[in-house]
């Protein structure tokens, strides 16, 4: 990978109140029990997602996340970037029409967060992947980063000038790690 490998941290101000931030900011998890938060533009109200702190404008970075299904195997999450300006109130349609360049896990199976969805076909299911971001391409790829097999690539992507952020989606029974990218 030629991406300038970063060290990813998760926002507090944007988490959803169903998200628990480690105290290092560098793992979430879902949980049934609503946190009493001030509810902020920033702050996601409907979808229970956080960003990163990261943002992003030039050049091409990468970071690793692995996820880990707490109860069971009723788990979703997905994982990729969003602009800067994503709507956050509401519902969000988790989509590169808004804004939003990701990959969904749900029950065993992968899917690109495209319009209409595509089905990933992965043997075996990947549980750490890179995320890999490249302004200058306009590019959003995805890597198994146990046997380095590509999951799906974004091609040109209409950031529009904009910062971009890394941007993360718990379901139910999920949990999710940033990984340090330097190894």
């Amino acid at each position: 990978m030629s991406h300038n490998r970063v060290k990813v941290t998760l926002d507090p101000h944007t988490a959803h109140p169903f998200l628990f931030l480690s105290e290092d900011q560098r793992s979430v998890f879902w949980e049934s029990e609503w946190q009493r938060f001030p509810s902020t533009e920033e702050r996601f109200d409907i979808r229970c997602c956080v960003l990163g702190r990261e943002e992003f404008r030039y050049g091409r970075h990468c970071w690793r996340v692995v996820n880990w299904e707490k109860r069971g195997r009723f788990c979703s999450w997905a994982v990729g970037v969003a602009r800067a300006s994503l709507k956050r109130k509401g519902k969000i349609t988790m989509c590169p029409e808004e804004g939003v360049w990701a990959v969904k896990y749900c029950e065993g199976q992968f899917m690109s967060l495209t319009w209409p969805r595509i089905r990933l076909h992965l043997s075996p299911v990947p549980t750490k992947i890179w995320v890999c971001l490249d302004c200058t391409q306009q590019q959003v790829s995805f890597i198994n980063a146990d046997n380095g097999v590509e999951i799906f690539t974004f091609t040109a992507a209409s950031f529009n000038g904009e910062s971009i952020r890394p941007w993360f989606w718990l379901g139910m029974n999920a949990q999710l790690f940033l990984m340090d990218s330097i190894v």
